[in-house]
């Protein structure tokens, strides 16, 4: 007859302690992964009087210029820092400096390279709403 092998107390609680933080980590993407696609289904509306120029509204700016209003993320393409108002007609990220078009969302002075997220963009005549929609995204974090 064999002897069983014990493991000793000190292994014992390091895997108890291993299984309890990759739970919580697991249940922490989860949340994480939720709330992230419960902000993208989200829909932002504004009246018609959205003046010309830059609004801001912290997630995402709007850009109203005589005959177009277009939308963008103001998450940064470079490090995805949140980015500000510049000067006039710019938005600038204040983590490393990049400097985008406030109408074109192409970036002006890099870091960054690629352009800011144009967001979908309508005009609900039934309500006489502009309505703002980030796009689905099945990404998990």
């Amino acid at each position: 007859m064999e002897k069983q092998k014990r493991i000793s107390r000190k292994i014992f609680f390091r895997w108890t302690a291993g299984l309890i933080l990759g739970i919580v980590v697991w249940i922490w993407q989860r949340i994480t992964i939720f709330q992230i696609e419960r902000e993208n289904r989200m829909e932002f509306r504004h009246g018609q009087d959205i003046v010309l120029g830059i609004s801001y509204f912290g997630k995402y700016y709007i850009f109203r210029a005589e005959n177009s209003v277009r939308a963008f993320s103001t998450i940064c393409t470079h490090a995805g820092c949140r980015i500000g108002k510049g000067r006039a007609n710019s938005l600038q990220c204040n983590c490393h400096g990049s400097q985008f078009d406030g109408e074109t969302g192409k970036p002006i002075k890099g870091p960054a390279i690629r352009t800011l997220q144009e967001l979908e963009c309508r005009f609900d005549a039934k309500s006489g709403q502009w309505i703002i929609k980030f796009p689905s995204q099945n990404r998990h974090v």
